[in-house]
């Protein structure tokens, strides 16, 4: 299900002022091209730096800009398929927070990708997220006892990804949800649950052109297993718009 964009209510461009911000010490950056059996994925190390590998160049700006996978726009076709091995370190003795975390790959792909954007906010068709019933919860959506995002450390946190169509995930945020939903609808959703805090989620869905009797389709599997029910809404939604991202220079 795809969004369409129907109007445009504003543009404003943007520069990214980076010595303002906490930037990366060091930081090597090469590309990989193994095939795609290889290990992905990105991380903080334990010394407050940051670790990528084989990580998809599109998906560095959503990282270091937190945003949805339909908001981003403009990206050169070369982002899907090409991919980074990044070890960034900060200086020895420096902590860094999640927030600054964000900040300072921000930085990094402007430094060595030479990026540079601006957001416009667009009128598109999209969800809200609302209890089927107010108060009351479904049988596989429940508060959570460990705070992931706080402790991502914990034992209880330590899990095993889902397969495809599935959101088995504890100690989670319901914005960590609708970030699921809105790469399954490709369509903005906005929370309007009214639930806060952290909590478990085991929530299993077919596509719809695949639907068996034991896994139901993406709407129903919300309402039986999670108690929760998508509207559709026409809402205002921010998009990013690449006006240039180059591959970066060989270290």
């Amino acid at each position: 299900m795809r969004a369409i964009v129907v109007v445009m209510l504003a543009s404003v461009c943007l520069v990214l002022d980076t010595s303002a911000q906490v930037t990366f010490d060091v930081a090597s950056i090469k590309e990989n091209r193994s095939d795609e059996r290889s290990p992905t994925g990105l991380r903080r190390s334990p010394d407050g730096g940051l670790q990528a590998q084989r990580f998809p160049a599109r998906l560095l700006i959503t990282v270091a800009y937190r945003l949805q996978p339909f908001q981003l726009l403009g990206v050169p076709d070369w982002t899907n398929d090409t991919f980074y091995d990044i070890n960034a370190r900060p200086a020895a003795g420096s902590t860094t927070s999640r927030e600054q975390m964000s900040d300072m790959l921000q930085a990094l792909l402007v430094d060595r990708f030479k990026l540079a954007f601006h957001r416009e906010t667009r009128l598109t068709d999209g969800f809200a997220l609302v209890p089927v019933k107010s108060g009351a919860l479904g049988p596989d959506l429940r508060a959570s006892t460990v705070d992931c995002e706080q402790t991502p450390a914990a034992a209880a946190c330590r899990q095993v990804p889902g397969l495809n169509n599935t959101f088995v995930v504890r100690g989670a945020p319901m914005w960590s949800l609708v970030q699921e939903l809105v790469v399954a609808l490709n369509a903005p959703v906005v929370d309007e649950t009214g639930l806060s805090g952290p909590y478990d989620f085991n929530l299993r869905w077919s596509p719809d052109a695949a639907v068996t009797d034991d896994v139901p389709a993406l709407p129903t599997a919300l309402q039986e297993q999670l108690g929760l029910k998508l509207e559709r809404r026409r809402t205002a939604a921010a998009f990013f718009v690449v006006d240039r991202f180059e591959r970066p220079a060989p270290d």
